[in-house]
């Protein structure tokens, strides 16, 4: 994440990270270009009128893209059950007497 980038070089000030949906001066802006939205943000900056987005820190980060990864695993596992429960009911394939046919 370029954040933690920018945090890990030693001679770059603190920066501030600004919640992407409530700067709106720059998502009505008709003319879209790097240098016109650096020079926005730098008049909202100087004004103070940037609203403060939280940065997770890297711990919490690293948990959560854990987090995602299982549940991606877990619905893949899911849709693999599925599919085959689907196969052998398609095929007539008549299923052994247990609860569970994965377990």
């Amino acid at each position: 994440m370029m954040y933690d980038w920018l945090d890990a070089i030693d001679n770059v000030c603190a920066g501030e990270l600004a919640h992407p949906h409530r700067v709106r001066a720059i998502a009505a802006a008709q003319v879209k270009t790097d240098s016109i939205d650096s020079h926005t943000l730098a008049q909202l900056l100087r004004v103070n009128l940037i609203p403060r987005a939280y940065a997770l820190g890297t711990e919490t980060r690293r948990l959560r893209e854990v987090i995602r990864q299982r549940v991606f695993l877990v619905r893949l596992r899911t849709m693999v059950k599925n599919r085959v429960q689907a196969l052998l009911a398609r095929h007539h394939v008549p299923l052994p007497a247990m609860s569970d046919i994965f377990g």
